[in-house]
């Protein structure tokens, strides 16, 4: 099944109007709800009682949404937070959004662990990347390195925070009915990195728990020259409970299929058939670019 991500035609513009509309144009399956949504929207507007009109499902969402629009410089509360009262703030809202995903029959949440602050700045090591500076003693290249020390440094704290943050949710999601999916972190300031992933897996085996195949963002990993086995993409591509549709532009992820690229070696490896395979993208997409998305995404 083919899924339109909510970025693609934010609801908190309109409701959902524009979104629903496209979604059934173009032919997807159904929504997921992600970025633009927020609880508010999902449990007192219309988007998601029109797609079900609309004979569109709503299989799948990310995890946690805010309970309404963030106001400006406002940022959702982390689960990978060390912090016992921010940490336990996303869980609450985590489990808020399982509550209400069982309403309109969700089967997969996603989980957005928020971001790792560290000392060393994700936005000069962008900055750094566009004037190809990332040699190994170029200034972008000494700040990776920083980056990745501290990274490593914080690493016990952080997975500590997610395992605690996966101990209650999978006992919220058994109780939903829904299973949960641990989107893979390519950068020092994202979580659970591909080997933290791999931890979790085997500290929860017997559990409900998967991965987000999202070939786009791992293509980050390489254009940083960051190393990668194939076989551990193997592995996260065949615990797969959900795959993204999107291309990456530099260390950008989540553009439009067919508007960016991807590393080819991650694009020749594949989700399970049968996974959902959500559509995301910028909300500046045309609607052509958008059904080019979905079709090819149909056809993979």
């Amino acid at each position: 099944m083919v899924l339109l991500a909510t970025e693609i035609r934010p609801p908190q513009a309109d409701g959902g109007e524009k979104l629903t509309r496209l979604a059934a144009e173009v032919g997807a399956g159904g929504l997921h709800l992600g970025a633009g949504c927020d609880l508010e929207i999902v449990v007192g507007g219309p988007l998601v009682a029109s797609a079900l009109r609309l004979g569109l499902e709503v299989p799948t969402l990310t995890l946690p949404l805010p309970e309404r629009a963030l106001a400006a410089g406002k940022r959702l509360p982390r689960l990978s937070a060390t912090a016992h009262d921010e940490r336990g703030a996303a869980i609450d809202l985590t489990e808020a959004g399982l509550s209400v995903g069982v309403s309109f029959g969700a089967r997969v949440a996603l989980l957005d662990f928020g971001a790792v602050p560290l000392a060393a700045s994700a936005a000069e090591l962008a900055r750094a990347f566009a004037r190809r500076a990332l040699e190994a003693d170029d200034p972008g290249g000494l700040l990776l390195a920083d980056a990745l020390a501290e990274r490593r440094a914080r690493g016990p704290q952080v997975m500590d925070a997610c395992r605690w943050s996966l101990e209650r949710l999978l006992r919220a999601a058994e109780r939903a009915g829904i299973r949960l999916a641990l989107g893979v972190g390519v950068t020092p300031w994202q979580a659970p990195s591909p080997r933290e992933v791999g931890e979790l897996g085997e500290t929860f085996v017997g559990s409900t728990l998967g991965v987000v195949w999202d070939p786009a963002r791992l293509s980050v990993l390489a254009a940083l020259g960051l190393p990668l086995a194939e076989t551990r993409c193997k592995a996260l591509a065949a615990a797969a409970t959900v795959a993204i549709e999107s291309d990456a532009v530099g260390l950008d992820a989540g553009y439009l299929s067919g508007l960016g690229e991807r590393d080819a070696r991650l694009a020749a490896i594949a989700a399970p058939a049968g996974v959902p395979r959500v559509v995301t993208g910028g909300a500046d997409a045309t609607d052509t670019e958008v059904a080019a998305a979905v079709a090819k995404a149909g056809a993979a």
